[in-house]
């Protein structure tokens, strides 16, 4: 059985994120990317919404709304472009007042490539490395800042193994980020493992059929402090690290809808920055090629 076409765009007031499902597998994990292309000169449109809510000392709180718009497009079937123009709501809150500011967060380009492909008869291996730029779109004179207000880089792969009902997915990024004015961002490493099982149907009768699938991922970043005309900002940098179950609902071949709890069972930002209590993701992936 070969890998069928992948992606799916996102639709709704809460929407997520995309990719293709194999007749004998699953569809691709929430919060890892997935090493599964679109297909030849496949293109697609995709947004997903997620809720982060944070908090810290003297009753600091913040909510962070993000509903990003992708466009990913195959260039090859090894080789996948694309953008992403993230929307951006934030609410800051503490004992002394509130502010909150609305508008586009910093814009990605990206682009994805597939050096192995190791297909069988019930089962396929992957590996995918990509590369991504960050630009300073963001205002980061608004009140909280809706971007950082420098270029930044990343690196990363990603490799899965994908059998009839069982996934095994693991990732690791590397960002390289620049500076503003005097400042500099400290450079992070990320990492993320996903383990999805498909829970209905314990075999496949007939395709398309529907299909339930849990997942478990750990999702992990860690970065280094900020410096200031050379001198490290305590409040700056730390290391998180999220538990994410979630479950996601394959209906058909044009569609599927998920949600996600992110939970630190590490949460250590250097200083006296704010905590994340939680991340919710909540989506439905449409596929329109």
């Amino acid at each position: 059985m070969a890998i069928r076409k992948i992606l799916f765009i996102l639709a709704g007031a809460s929407l997520f994120s995309l990719q293709a499902v194999r007749v004998s597998a699953q569809g691709p994990p929430i919060n890892t990317d997935s090493p599964i292309l679109l297909g030849l000169n496949g293109g697609a449109v995709r947004s997903f919404a997620r809720v982060i809510r944070m908090s810290g000392l003297n009753d600091k709180k913040m909510t962070v709304y993000v509903s990003p718009i992708v466009l990913p497009y195959n260039l090859t079937t090894e080789l996948l472009i694309g953008g992403v123009l993230p929307l951006v709501n934030k609410k800051r809150s503490s004992i002394s007042g509130s502010s909150s500011s609305t508008g586009i967060g910093d814009v990605k380009l990206y682009a994805k490539y597939v050096p192995l492909q190791i297909d069988r008869d019930v089962e396929t291996i992957r590996l995918a490395v990509k590369g991504t730029v960050k630009f300073p779109t963001g205002d980061e004179g608004k009140d909280p800042a809706l971007g950082t207000g420098s270029t930044d880089f990343t690196l990363s792969s990603v490799v899965g193994w994908i059998k009839p009902r069982v996934g095994f997915y693991l990732e690791g990024l590397y960002s390289i980020n620049t500076s503003r004015d005097s400042l500099n961002y400290g450079d992070s490493f990320g990492y993320n493992f996903a383990l999805g099982y498909r829970l209905l149907p314990a075999v496949y009768k007939t395709y398309p059929s529907p299909q339930l699938t849990a997942y478990l991922e750990l999702n992990g970043v860690a970065t280094q402090k900020n410096k200031l005309k050379g001198s490290d900002l305590e409040n700056s940098g730390g290391t998180t690290i999220f538990l994410s179950p979630g479950l996601q609902y394959i209906g058909g071949r044009r569609w599927l809808a998920e949600a996600s709890f992110q939970y630190p069972i590490v949460d250590e930002p250097n200083g006296t920055q704010l905590g994340t209590d939680f991340t919710l993701s909540l989506g439905v992936r449409i596929l329109v090629i």
